[in-house]
């Protein structure tokens, strides 16, 4: 559920407000396509439309019942339901992006979720600028390691200039 809004930390008196937001830049002679990935905060809507498989409850003799996490049919909706998280994920950061349209991607349709890489395609993006949008939404949605460290040495080079003013 989303927080109220109004509600915001401070860290040294500066408000943290709204999500992070990655720009995906993808170079092209007709001009620059600029793409914004914004951070999901929300998957309310998700779990609506698609909730968390229930793995199947077995009853041993003797009266006792377990989840069987090891069903293949359990697993394999697993796995499906990961892939739809995934791709609602890729579409709702990539809302934040203005005036984007999809013709074969329905909110409202789980099964036409993953269309969006076949639209990129078709559209003539290649797997690396794909790659790129999807590392956009990544970044937005999460922390990589390599992220994690930049920043961390921003903070250490601001503290050693600090001392030595």
């Amino acid at each position: 559920m989303s927080p109220p809004l109004g509600d915001f930390m401070k860290i040294k008196g500066k408000k943290i407000e709204g999500p992070n937001v990655v720009i995906a830049v993808i170079p092209r002679q007709s001009g620059d396509i600029i793409f914004k990935a914004k951070a999901v905060l929300d998957y309310d809507k998700f779990d609506a439309l698609c909730p968390t498989p229930e793995p199947p409850t077995v009853t041993k003799p003797g009266g006792v019942t377990f989840k069987d996490v090891e069903n293949a049919k359990y697993k394999e909706a697993v796995m499906e339901w990961a892939q739809q998280k995934t791709a609602w994920m890729v579409l709702e950061s990539l809302k934040a992006t203005d005036d984007l349209e999809w013709e074969t991607v329905d909110y409202g349709k789980p099964e036409t979720w993953d269309n969006y890489t076949k639209e990129l395609q078709s559209s003539g993006f290649s797997d690396p600028e794909i790659a790129r949008l999807i590392d956009a939404v990544t970044a937005a949605n999460g922390l990589s390691q390599e992220k994690i460290d930049e920043a961390t040495n921003r903070f250490l080079a601001g503290q050693v200039e600090a001392q030595s003013e």
